[in-house]
Parts: C-alpha cells; structure tokens; sequence
C-alpha cells in the first residue's frame, strides 16, 4: 500500500516535471520566434522603424564588447558583455513570468501603484494584463521586450549606454 503511494507521488512528481521542462522550451521557443518580428515598443520603431529585438540585442551586444575593450585598456575588467549582454536576457526571462502574474494579482492597489512608479510606468497596459491565461506568453513577451529596451540604459558607468540600432548608423557604420 505504501510502496504503491509513493509510486503515484513519484510517477506525480515526474509528471510535473515533464510538464514545466516543456512549458519552458515552448516558452522559449515562442520567445526565440517573436524577437525575430519588429519590436512593438514605440521608442525603439521610432528611432529605427522594423528593428528586430534579435537585432537590437547585437549592436547592444557589439557596443558593449566596445565599452569592454576599453576597459581592459584602462586596466578594468570586462564586465558588460557577461552581466548585461548575458545574466541580464536570462534573468529576465525567468522573472518576468512571475512579474507578470503578480502585477495581475495586485492591479488597483497601491503595492501596484509603487511598481508603476518605480518602472516608470513600464507595466503591461490593462487590455493585457486581464486577458485570458491561454495568452500569457504574449502578455511575457510584451514584458520582456519592453524591459530589454528600457533597462539598457542606466546613467553613469562604461556599460550603460543607449544603444542603438544599426540603421541609425549607416552612415558611419560605427556603433
């Protein structure tokens, strides 16, 4: 009797195990199909009309491995390629499903209120957030996106520029 209960809480265990590794890889792989379409944040259609987030991502990538060079001629170590270019997309795609869901969970409160302001208003607008659970990966994605194009940018350091994309340099083809 016993051995048979802990067969169906392994057999149990498993299962959701299986379910969340796959849920992840389609997570991802709805990710990987909607970075290869146009952003939909304005600033970014503004300042490069049809950048891919793929692309945006690699001259991001490029104007790092620069300020990293210049680093290490100032004898710093290379930081912004390995914590923005790398930790950065990955964090974010594990925390902001759990963003999401809790910012559906205390919309209207004033908890609510302080992330609005502290992510200076960059939350997922209301026809969003309360759609259906069956559309929570566009909700993620609209959420990721937003905040691998805002979060780029933070004043003061060699790694926090305002990158970019290579159309607004195709005159110098300098980054």
């Amino acid at each position: 009797m016993i051995r048979k209960l802990f067969g169906l809480i392994g057999k149990l265990i498993s299962l959701a195990l299986l379910t969340a590794v796959v849920g992840v890889l389609a997570l991802a792989g709805y990710f990987y199909y909607k970075s290869g379409e146009p952003m939909q944040v304005a600033e970014a259609q503004r300042i490069a009309p049809g950048i891919t987030l793929r692309e945006y991502w690699q001259y991001t990538h490029a104007v790092w491995e620069k300020a990293d060079d210049k680093a290490v001629l100032n004898g710093d170590n290379r930081s912004c390629v390995l914590i923005y270019g790398i930790f950065d997309p990955i964090i974010g795609f594990i925390s902001v499903p759990f963003q999401v869901n809790h910012f559906r969970a205390i919309r209207g409160t004033p908890a609510f209120a302080q992330y609005v302001k502290h992510l200076n208003g960059n939350v997922p607008p209301d026809d969003l957030l309360f759609t259906p659970w069956w559309n929570l990966p566009s909700i993620y994605w609209w959420e990721y996106e937003n905040l691998s194009w805002f979060t780029t940018y933070l004043p003061g350091g060699t790694c926090r520029v305002r990158p970019l994309s290579p159309s607004a340099h195709l005159q110098t083809s300098n980054p």
